[in-house]
């Protein structure tokens, strides 16, 4: 295996067009030198070349940095000719090559067809405003009604009573929400998430609620959804429906089955302490203690007497008998936060309680014999600190045992909206105040951002928005600075009288907002996106008002 870093430089990003081109390219360069070619993304995500769909599925951004792997006899030279390719204006160079990408978009247009229709329920597709864009051949079959009369008409008209004002915040509705149409029984709606925001909903149904209840078991009961529901009330606090959390949580709840030592990996603020409880509450041991031990929180000095308990007259100060975090945990488990922070002298001593269960406290001679279930975790990278000499390689293999990887929120920003959502409900129950709402535009700077403290950080952030937000909605300006780049002033209402305290009229202040628009943004695509309206009204508004010739 061979991979090298390249930049992708095309000026609009990994759109589709560009994707089919990678692809076209890299069936070429796979066929001809035997190799096959992967790309992975900064978020660590890796996916054939090969794959339209994936590819685009990355989102990779004009001057991302994107690393190309290769596997096979000339991967070397593979890799080589693969970058050449990113580095081009990704164009057909002939008709040919421009059949081929038509053919590779239409082919996957038709694959994902096929798979709509061979889910074997009703599967509709909307925009934020409830219009229906896209539905399988199962719908017409259990509406009795062609294809091309349900899209573009409000789902409203084709399933009466289905709300979709219950997902509207991005918390998918699970289970059974009845129409009025033919017993027709929603067993799943979800939000649609780009970059953080609600692009549109889908919605499966079935015309018979027995059926709709075998397909729910049968297809939306992963191994991870299987865990959740059953010990929901252990990993409840764990709010985010993204990839990496759910393969993470997915070897969190086969860990809570046993007994063996839990190593949690993750930046600070991933929650792992919150994790590292969901695991003890679903195990066997739920009914015995979980005693927390913060590594970097207690001096050195007193970090061995904390863990391992001292006996009277131990040292000077030691007037009492005192039972240590160990004991204290014993028929239950012991979580060691940033265990990575332990000296090389307690790092002897934890391989020794990890090993045979047991200690002496300081100043005693008596073992003492413990049953523990040991979970640890680190923001640190173990494995490197064994090879710099920090930390000791029995003790590493010895904790990792079960390695849980937490991501970061930078790797699951599309969870930012369920957060924030959960965050606003939570604190505002705390700080007894009035639940407040926020603004898409809001959502759109937190989700740009780099979350160095990850969830924690945004819960900090959500807290004080709450506290300091003068009313119900929190939108740009009641953000931090750091988080918008720039002072937002606000304050000021959208419309203002004039000095004689008369309104304008309504074209005066839509003339006003269209020359703004175009002042910034400089196009009307740009603009028209902006307002929420077409390029073509944007144009015609243009002239209306004689902005544009």
């Amino acid at each position: 295996m061979f991979q090298k870093d390249a930049v992708f430089t095309h000026p609009k990003g990994m759109h589709i067009r560009a994707a089919a081109m990678v692809v076209q390219k890299a069936y070429e360069i796979e066929s001809m030198m035997d190799t096959s070619i992967n790309i992975r993304n900064q978020a660590g995500r890796e996916v054939p070349a090969t794959a339209l769909m994936a590819i685009h599925s990355l989102n990779i951004k004009p001057g991302e940095r994107i690393t190309i792997v290769a596997k096979g006899s000339n991967a070397t030279e593979a890799i080589n000719c693969f970058e050449e390719l990113l580095k081009g204006d990704l164009l057909p160079q002939s008709n040919a090559e421009m059949e081929q990408v038509d053919t590779i978009l239409e082919e996957n247009m038709l694959k994902a067809d096929k798979i709509f229709d061979s889910i074997g329920l009703g599967l509709i597709v909307t925009n934020t405003r409830g219009i229906i864009t896209v539905c399988n051949k199962i719908v017409e079959d259990l509406m009795g009604v062609r294809k091309h009369h349900i899209i573009g008409n409000p789902v409203q008209d084709i399933l009466p009573g289905i709300d979709l004002n219950s997902v509207s915040h991005g918390i998918g509705v699970f289970g059974s929400e009845e129409s009025d149409v033919q017993n027709i029984v929603a067993t799943d709606i979800n939000p649609i998430f780009v970059q953080g925001e609600i692009v549109g909903y889908t919605i499966i149904f079935n015309k018979n609620a027995s059926t709709a209840e075998s397909f729910t078991t049968k297809t939306f009961n992963l191994p991870i959804r299987r865990e959740v529901s059953e010990l929901d009330k252990a990993f409840s606090g764990i709010i985010g429906r993204s990839e990496k959390l759910i393969a993470a949580l997915d070897v969190a709840a086969k860990a809570a089955r046993t007994s063996s030592t839990v190593l949690l990996q993750g930046e600070s603020g991933t929650g792992k302490e919150l994790v590292a409880e969901a695991i003890h509450y679903a195990s066997r041991r739920s009914k015995g203690p979980f005693v927390t031990v913060n590594c970097p929180g207690i001096p050195s000095t007193l970090l061995e007497s904390e863990l391992f308990g001292h006996e009277r007259g131990a040292f000077t100060g030691a007037l009492y008998q005192k039972i240590g975090k160990f004991e204290l945990a014993n028929g239950g488990t012991i979580f060691l936060d940033e265990i990575g922070e332990l000296d090389k002298n307690l790092q002897a001593k934890l391989l020794r309680v990890l090993q045979e269960r047991e200690f002496e406290r300081v100043g005693g001679n008596q073992v003492i014999k413990v049953d523990i279930r040991i979970v640890a975790a680190t923001h640190r990278d173990l494995n490197q600190m064994v090879k710099e000499g920090e930390f000791r390689e029995d003790l590493y293999y010895r904790l990792n045992v079960l390695p849980v990887t937490l991501p970061s929120l930078r790797e699951r920003k599309d969870d930012i909206p369920l957060l924030v959502e959960h965050f606003l409900k939570k604190l505002s129950e705390k700080l007894e105040k009035k639940n407040k709402t926020i603004t898409k535009r809001a959502i759109r700077h937190l989700y740009n951002y780099d979350w160095p403290g990850n969830v924690r950080e945004l819960e900090n952030i959500i807290e004080r928005v709450i506290n300091m937000a003068d009313g119900d909605v929190i939108d740009v300006w009641d953000l931090p600075q750091y988080i918008t780049g720039k002072v937002i002033e606000n304050k000021q209402p959208l419309i203002n009288p004039d000095v004689d305290g008369e309104l304008a009229t309504f074209d005066e202040y839509e003339k006003a907002i269209i020359e703004m628009a175009l002042e910034k943004y400089k196009s009307f695509n740009a603009a028209g996106k902006v307002l929420g309206i077409t390029h073509k009204t944007v144009a015609a508004k243009a002239r209306k008002y004689g902005i544009v010739e």
